[in-house]
């Protein structure tokens, strides 16, 4: 993805959720093996993961993004869209947690879920069906 790529998701994002300051998050694109070690030290899940968020709130950087490019390709291939539209809407999905939303129950996942969807229509990719994990 191009530079011009993630300024417009975080464009979009800004749009969606009204933010009134600009934020810095740090992305990483990282290998399966790497993703399953930090899903297994910080969620105490032995499995390799799309993405996961690290928030360290305060001044400067948010927090962190890990994404497994190579999950994030087979999550595009099953559900037939582009690899573009899917590292989006994991970035979209990371990000919505660095800023406080998650997914424990119905009432967050039904938040986010409507919070993406918004994001990925700006954007103009169609929205995919999204795993929920609590």
């Amino acid at each position: 993805m191009s530079q011009q790529a993630f300024d417009k998701i975080g464009q979009a994002i800004s749009s969606e959720l009204s933010l009134d300051r600009e934020i810095s998050i740090g992305l990483s694109f990282v290998g399966s093996s790497k993703i399953k070690e930090l899903n297994k030290t910080y969620a105490d899940n032995d499995y390799a993961t799309d993405v996961l968020s690290f928030y360290y709130g305060g001044e400067g950087t948010l927090g962190d993004i890990a994404i497994c490019y190579e999950v994030a390709e087979a999550q595009a291939k099953e559900h037939r869209v582009s690899l573009e539209s899917e590292l989006a809407l994991l970035l979209i999905h990371g990000t919505l947690h660095l800023l406080g939303y998650d997914h424990q129950n119905e009432a967050g996942i039904a938040s986010m879920d409507k919070l993406q969807d918004g994001i990925m229509k700006i954007l103009n990719f169609n929205y995919r069906d999204f795993k929920w994990f609590h």
